[in-house]
């Protein structure tokens, strides 16, 4: 975990040590005390700062955050699609700072993005690289966004990933980041995980809440294996299943049906 002193922190948002002192004998910033007394505070709380006060950001490169100062443009499109992934860190970087949240991010801009990238095999040869490419800058950036989450405190899991034989990194990687962002610990399987290895993480991390993103068609008899899996989970785990391709699996009201990260962040916060 990244500590700041006050004089750091002070000099990436461009105020006197003295203010920043005042603000954390205030409350207003939460810092520890050294052994020799010195107050640090985690790179967290001056997340949080920020994005709750709304304060500028001086001198990026001081919250080791440098990407910031690329940040360009109002489209996200524009770092994917040139493969640009330090552009495409300090936009999303700088829109959580800014405000918004995960969950917006992933709705709006990123959701946005990847659909256009999507979208230019039909009027381009080199359509398919492009989007391969720029995927993989998203989930780099995204990666980057997700270092500075706080630690989760509250000892509550969340275990998920992508049925076997769908192949997408991307969906199950910003609903674990979802999850994370609102204080779950988030162990994210992965794509193509088969029931057999989604019952094992189960069963090892007795989570609250399970997640299942769908987003390439599942056949009949695996989406009835998964459905009965979902259903025999216990009554205190929360099961939650989204994607484009999960209206596939036939579950019944005790599953949570999601048709956004929004909507995923509300099931979350109600576990943690």
């Amino acid at each position: 975990m990244r500590l700041l002193s006050p004089r750091e922190l002070a000099q990436a948002l461009g105020v006197s040590e003295s203010s920043l002192k005042r603000w954390v004998d205030g409350g207003r910033i939460a810092a520890m005390r050294t052994d020799g007394g010195h107050r640090r505070i985690a790179l967290s709380e001056a997340v949080r700062f920020i994005r709750d006060t709304g304060a500028p950001i001086a001198h990026p490169e001081v919250l080791d955050l440098p990407e910031i100062a690329r940040a360009s443009g109002d489209r996200l499109l524009h770092h994917l699609r040139d493969g640009d992934v330090v552009g495409a860190r300090g936009w999303l970087l700088s829109r959580y700072l800014g405000g918004s949240s995960v969950e917006e991010l992933c709705d709006g801009p990123v959701r946005e993005a990847m659909h256009a990238l999507g979208e230019l095999w039909r009027h381009d040869e080199a359509g398919i690289f492009i989007e391969h490419r720029g995927t993989d800058v998203c989930l780099q950036a995204l990666a980057q966004l997700r270092n500075i989450f706080p630690e989760p405190t509250s000892g509550r899991v969340a275990v998920g990933g992508t049925p076997e034989g769908d192949p997408y990194l991307l969906p199950s990687f910003m609903a674990a980041m979802v999850i994370a962002s609102c204080g779950l610990r988030a162990v994210n399987l992965g794509p193509d995980t088969p029931v057999v290895a989604l019952a094992a993480a189960v069963q090892e991390h007795q989570p609250q809440l399970v997640w299942l993103s769908v987003s390439a068609p599942v056949p009949p008899a695996r989406a009835r294996a998964i459905a009965d899996w979902l259903h025999s989970l216990p009554a205190t785990t929360t099961a939650v299943i989204g994607g484009r391709q999960s209206d596939s699996i036939p579950v019944g009201p005790t599953v949570l049906r999601v048709a956004s990260m929004t909507e995923l962040a509300a099931a979350a916060r109600g576990v943690s």
